[in-house]
Parts: C-alpha cells; structure tokens; sequence
C-alpha cells in the first residue's frame, strides 16, 4: 500500500496473486497474471498486432487496471514513464498495460523483498 494508487483491495489481489506464486519470478508472476504479449503469426494473420494474452488472473488484471486508470495520481516516474511512451507514439491502451506490467513487478519486488516502496530506487528504467 505504500505505492500511490495502490490501496486495501488492489493490496490485497496483488498479495493473493503472490501468495499463490510464491516461487515465481518477475517474468513468471507478469504471464500468470495474463499480462505477457501474444503475438501471432500463422496462415494469413502473420500481419495482426500482438495483443496480451489474458489467459492469468481476472482480478489481478482488473485491480491493476484500476490503480492505473487515473495515472496522473500515480508516483512521478510512473507519470514520467506514460509520458515518454506517450511521446513515442504507443496507443493509450498499450501505454496502460505496460503501467500495469511496471506496477506489477514493482509490487512482487517489494513482496518478495519485504520492503517499503522507496520512489528513488525505482526510479531507473531497469524495472521493465
């Protein structure tokens, strides 16, 4: 809860979703919970967009899209981040699921590491 935006109930789905999958690492915990990119090439869709897969957990998704719905409430580097996807042209539906995939591994990292959100240290773009 000490991420902004973040509060009981996203919380609480965030920490079902890593209790569940404890022995789960960063690129584990993002495809269980249906954020992973799919993309698609056989016959003649080879030219389609790829898209998440959405086949992990419902509320997980749900909760996170809910944190990241008013983005600008967020913290500065979660702002900064939309902004500069935003300035390279991504669509404000992709720019919100990679908000959602950063929320996500920050929050597993401060689960499994028993921490306190600290805004300085997930300031670099190594989070991603």
């Amino acid at each position: 809860q000490t991420i902004k935006r973040v509060g009981e109930k996203i919380a609480i789905e965030l920490l079902l979703h890593f209790i569940k999958y404890s022995d789960a690492n960063k690129k584990q915990i993002v495809s269980l919970a249906g954020l992973e990119p799919v993309h698609r090439e056989s016959g003649s869709s080879y030219k389609t967009k790829s898209r998440i897969s959405k086949s992990g957990s419902v509320s997980c998704r749900s909760a996170l899209f809910m944190a990241v719905f008013s983005y600008k409430q967020l913290n500065l580097q979660f702002v900064e981040f939309y902004e500069r996807l935003e300035k390279q042209g991504k669509p404000t539906n992709v720019i919100k699921v990679a908000l959602m995939r950063k929320l996500l591994v920050v929050a597993h990292s401060l689960y499994k590491n028993n921490e306190i959100y600290d805004e300085s240290k997930y300031s670099n773009e190594n989070t991603i």
